[in-house]
């Protein structure tokens, strides 16, 4: 027995603020409109098909990449401009919107491990395997000289395994093989706080974006820990059958969180309710690499070996949409742009590409 439904999603047809136009309300009534529901049914599926048919999720790679990208920092001021680490210490500023390479420059002697921007004060940090945290102007003007020397730079007793800075202060943490330090800009030297769990390496760490204070954590040991930059312990920790590879915070829900997993699945945590997940992510057939919200809170993306990108709503447990090219391999880090309508992904095939968030939205002007 076949059943057939029609779902009415409120955005197709609410203003999303007070200034947008009032859209055409519809009576659909069996009543008034004997035949309402099966024109509407009709309609709905053509216009489904045609919009799998003339999808164009895949924009185009940024040219000029010289080895694989492992971290992403976008600019949060200026929507477009975005600095990328590679694999051969080199740090790239980058003009998303021209998909225009602006400026490269020698940042570390290895890998980068971390790269992080405080656009109140066009400050720039980085990190990478030879131990060495770099201070750089972020002067948009003239970004040559900004990156022709570093302002600061300090040599770590611990390799740094990852970087991530305060969204509200001049501060950051870096995670280390043996604890997760937090420091000020004003003294690189020695950390403020520093957390540690025996000897587990911490090769993840992000800051809340609400709740500023507020410190995710992912360890060697398979386990997820809570730290407030305001206390000298953590809070809590939660153990996973596998490890967690990175882990992303909602923009619009303070207290939830998604990780990606070994497993190849991601899961959502409340941290008022942190003992079981509150909703699992299943659909990638290969470990889940990296995780990232969409500014709306109501997306994330999330990159994994299996070479594809998945596009997630908050409220479905399957993937809205897969994307993926016969070049692609394996996926390191996807990020989604500040406004919401794009998403960046870095591959071990060394390029990063650039793909619409809904793949048969339409941009610019529509002809008649």
């Amino acid at each position: 027995m076949k059943i057939r439904l029609l779902s009415r999603n409120p955005a197709d047809y609410q203003r999303q603020t007070k200034d947008d136009i009032f859209k055409m309300p519809r009576n659909v009534s069996s009543t008034e409109h004997p035949f309402a529901v099966e024109r509407e049914y009709i309609r709905a599926l053509n216009a489904a098909k045609l919009s799998r048919m003339m999808a164009k999720p895949f924009i185009g790679c940024l040219a000029g990449t010289t080895d694989t990208m492992t971290v992403m920092s976008l600019n949060t001021e200026k929507v477009g401009l975005a600095v990328f680490g590679t694999f051969d210490g080199k740090i790239q500023y980058w003009d998303v919107a021209r998909r225009k390479l602006i400026h490269e420059a020698e940042a570390h002697s290895g890998e980068v491990r971390g790269v992080c921007q405080y656009d109140k004060s066009q400050l720039m940090y980085t990190c990478g395997v030879d131990s060495q945290l770099k201070q750089w102007r972020m002067n948009h003007d003239n970004i040559v000289e900004g990156w022709s020397q570093p302002l600061n730079t300090v040599l770590l007793e611990q390799t740094p395994m990852c970087l991530d800075h305060h969204p509200k202060m001049d501060a950051f943490i870096i995670g280390t093989p043996q604890s997760c330090l937090f420091y000020h800009s004003s003294r690189m030297d020695v950390p403020v706080r520093e957390w540690t769990w025996g000897y587990e390496s911490i090769h993840h760490a992000a800051f809340n974006p609400v709740e500023h204070n507020l410190v995710g954590i992912l360890t060697k040991d398979n386990s997820v820990v809570l730290a407030d930059t305001r206390e000298d312990a953590p809070l809590r920790k939660l153990k996973m059958n596998l490890r967690l590879n990175a882990l992303s915070w909602n923009p619009m829900e303070p207290y939830v969180f998604t990780a990606a997993c070994e497993d190849y699945n991601l899961y959502t945590y409340d941290v008022r309710f942190f003992k079981h997940p509150k909703r699992v992510y299943i659909g990638h057939i290969n470990t889940a690499m990296s995780v990232d919200y969409s500014p709306s809170g109501r997306e994330f993306v999330s990159g994994s070996y299996d070479s594809t990108i998945r596009i997630w709503s908050v409220d479905q447990t399957s993937a809205i949409d897969v994307y993926h090219t016969k070049r692609m391999k394996r996926v390191l880090q996807v990020k989604f742009t500040l406004d919401a309508q794009f998403v960046l992904s870095s591959s071990t095939d060394q390029n990063v590409r650039l793909w619409r968030a809904h793949a048969s939205e339409k941009f610019g002007p529509v002809k008649p």
